[in-house]
């Protein structure tokens, strides 16, 4: 038997984290992530003895943020690829030097990680204990994002991480078809109740009025987040060959730059290079506030306005009726982007202890603003198409665990399965399985 703990990711999004035992006791954990609400931020506490493999999906802080904690005093394998290594130390770097929260780890536990990291390709077949393997697959999430599948004790176990099927112009898609027989599948179900909108009119209609915009005058704020969404913003752009002014701030300005140093990694690199030798980095608090003004296009984290660079260009933005704020992400219930999106009020509040500032903002928006949903998520109709494509063991239960979805769509998505014939459940943070 195999046995599956299911330690953070449950009915929520954030803080991923599944941990798979074969049955001599070899552990191995697949991501390690936080989330950055609520007191409990952590994965569920379990006992990690004989953990012999660390693997991760990609680099997201909901799958990689927690990892320096598994290294306070272990020297554990880490699988991962050169690009997620890379942003992930990025990415965990910055949520360190910027947070208030008191995170239990530091620079040395990162340093340690790196240590013990060890590259894996695609397609590898790794050795983690006796009747213990892991293989990494393409997951068309972001670059570097892999799925993967598990070979412990004659039984095999697809985790797919997050994935997409559909094109975007950053990375390749998923391919369920490539996929050997499994017994069981751990799946994500962050839009199992959606569907994306199609995706080359939606992106028509996002530069149609980011032209219309900037050739009246007026500027357009794009908050992305600074790893993936600004860079494909970016790529949409130049697609449609928009000419205007375009700047970069932020994180999206180290994070687009590192991707140059990884040209395997991204759909169209030409394109890429492209499209960034036309863009304008800011890298002074003097050149923020030349361009707030500029009739041009303004790149910039957070993507939920949540705080980052943006905030120092949305109080201008939003009172010039010319202008426009362009949302391209997903904004999470109660969030600055989420309420501007439903109440045309952005509300802002921020207090740094480090530096003893304090943001209060309320501001009626004056500007345009919409959403486009330029998601690197499988929506309902493809994470069903996944599945059904995917071809389980005829002697397996078909086990399905939906898991990275909030509580309606992990257990809307489990019911759909079980409907099918799946044996599919939504598992709760802390309980386990064996198949």
């Amino acid at each position: 038997m195999v046995t599956i703990s299911f330690l953070g990711g449950c009915r929520e999004v954030g803080r991923s984290a599944i941990l798979i035992e074969s049955q001599n006791g070899a552990k191995c954990m697949l991501d390690y992530g936080i989330r950055f609400r609520g007191e409990e931020r952590f994965p569920f506490n379990t006992n990690i003895k004989n953990l012999r493999a660390i693997a991760l999906t990609h680099s997201h802080i909901d799958h990689s943020g927690a990892l320096p904690l598994l290294y306070k005093n272990d020297k554990i394998p880490f699988f991962t690829n050169s690009i997620s290594l890379a942003v992930a130390e990025i990415l965990i770097r910055d949520m360190i030097k910027i947070s208030n929260y008191p995170y239990p780890f530091g620079y040395r536990e990162l340093d340690y990680l790196k240590q013990n990291s060890y590259f894996l390709k695609n397609g590898t077949r790794q050795k983690i204990s006796d009747n213990f393997y892991i293989t990494f697959l393409d997951a068309g999430h972001i670059p570097g994002s892999v799925s993967i599948l598990l070979d412990v004790d004659n039984k095999t176990i697809l985790y797919s991480g997050d994935i997409n099927t559909q094109n975007t112009n950053l990375v390749y898609p998923a391919n369920s078809e490539d996929i050997p027989e499994i017994d069981a599948l751990i799946i994500e179900s962050t839009y199992a109740l959606k569907e994306h909108p199609p995706r080359e009119k939606l992106e028509k209609k996002f530069v149609e009025k980011v032209i219309k915009i900037t050739d009246n005058g007026g500027s357009v704020l794009i908050p992305a987040f600074g790893l993936a969404r600004s860079q494909e913003a970016l790529l949409i752009l130049e697609k449609y060959n928009y000419s205007g002014k375009i700047f970069v701030d932020g994180l999206a300005r180290k994070i687009s730059t590192l991707f140059l140093e990884y040209p395997e990694y991204i759909k169209d690199i030409k394109l890429f290079r492209k499209a960034l030798k036309k863009t304008q980095y800011v890298t002074r608090p003097k050149t923020r506030a030349k361009i707030k003004n500029l009739s041009s296009v303004i790149i910039s984290p957070s993507g939920m306005l949540k705080g980052g660079a943006v905030i120092d260009y949305i109080q201008t933005i939003l009172s010039d009726p010319l202008s426009a704020i362009y949302l391209v992400g997903y904004q999470v219930e109660g969030t600055p982007g989420r309420n501007l999106l439903e109440e045309g009020i952005f509300e802002y509040k921020e207090s740094r202890r480090k530096n003893k500032n304090f943001t209060d903002l309320s501001i009626v928006a004056q500007c345009d603003y919409d959403y486009f949903d330029f998601s690197s998520h499988a929506d309902k109709i493809h994470l069903q198409n996944y599945i059904e494509k995917l071809n389980f063991l005829r002697n397996s239960n078909r086990d399905i665990f939906c898991v990275h979805g909030d509580n309606k769509s992990t257990t809307s998505l489990a019911s759909e399965l079980v409907k099918k014939e799946y044996n599919s459940v939504a598992p709760e943070t802390g309980e386990i399985y064996q198949i």
